[in-house]
């Protein structure tokens, strides 16, 4: 049996259950009732293991925001490799990170208690380079600059967010918003609104996440009108 494997697999065992045990007492008790001693307790591990993981509390509070970032990137993986059409691709995610950051409660829940609300629920970066590039490739987009165009859409989104958190803007800012992105890409604004018009697909979704309406219309009843619509008008 090989030692270094062994002692990785536990290590990752570690590390989950010190995350867990920290997500969950942050539920329970508010970020500042918290100890480091209460965590290891619950993770049922030796306190002084803990800094083999993490410097300070703060940290270990850090990454279970991250931990949980990447799981609703997860979350939404399957769906997204279902989509062919690079438009259509980034309208969903587009929607999707929206709405999360807006209404995933354990997110939002988390975040506050922990102080941690200048951190925005976005899209990794990278990921959205690459749905950029797909696009220009495939003659979908039409952009100069692929990274200025993905930061452009990044700060676009924090503000957005940022707006109808404050009740600075309604709700349907994240269309206009939307839109005005995919019309950025190249996209007409024909093609634009009726991609706008595409509900997010049934997404698995955390438990503390608000009930979305049961009557969600399957992507692929839009998939195939957005693509006509793109085809005719360009």
């Amino acid at each position: 049996m090989n030692v270094n494997i062994v002692n990785s697999e536990k290590r990752k065992v570690t590390y989950r259950a010190l995350l867990d045990a920290a997500r969950d007492l942050v539920f329970e008790k508010g970020h500042d009732r918290v100890s480091v001693q209460e965590i290891t307790s619950r993770a049922r591990i030796a306190t002084g293991t803990y800094y083999n993981y993490f410097q300070s509390k703060q940290d270990i509070f850090i990454a279970v925001a991250e931990d949980m970032r990447a799981q609703l990137s997860e979350d939404l993986e399957s769906t997204r490799a279902a989509i062919k059409d690079p438009a259509m691709l980034v309208t969903i995610t587009l929607r999707y990170y929206f709405e999360q950051a807006l209404d995933n409660e354990d997110w939002r829940e988390f975040t506050r208690c922990t102080g941690l609300t200048d951190r925005r629920l976005l899209q990794p970066a990278k990921q959205a380079v690459d749905d950029i590039t797909r696009g220009v490739r495939g003659g979908r987009f039409r952009v100069d600059d692929v990274h200025f165009t993905q930061e452009l859409i990044t700060g676009m989104m924090s503000h957005v967010i940022l707006s109808v958190e404050r009740g600075q803007a309604g709700r349907n800012a994240i269309d206009y918003a939307i839109r005005a992105i995919l019309q950025m890409l190249g996209l007409p604004e024909l093609v634009s609104r009726a991609l706008t018009q595409t509900p997010l697909p049934p997404i698995a979704a955390g438990t503390r996440m608000r009930a979305v309406p049961a009557n969600v219309t399957p992507i692929s009843a839009f998939a195939e009108e957005a693509v006509d619509s793109g085809q005719t008008a360009s």
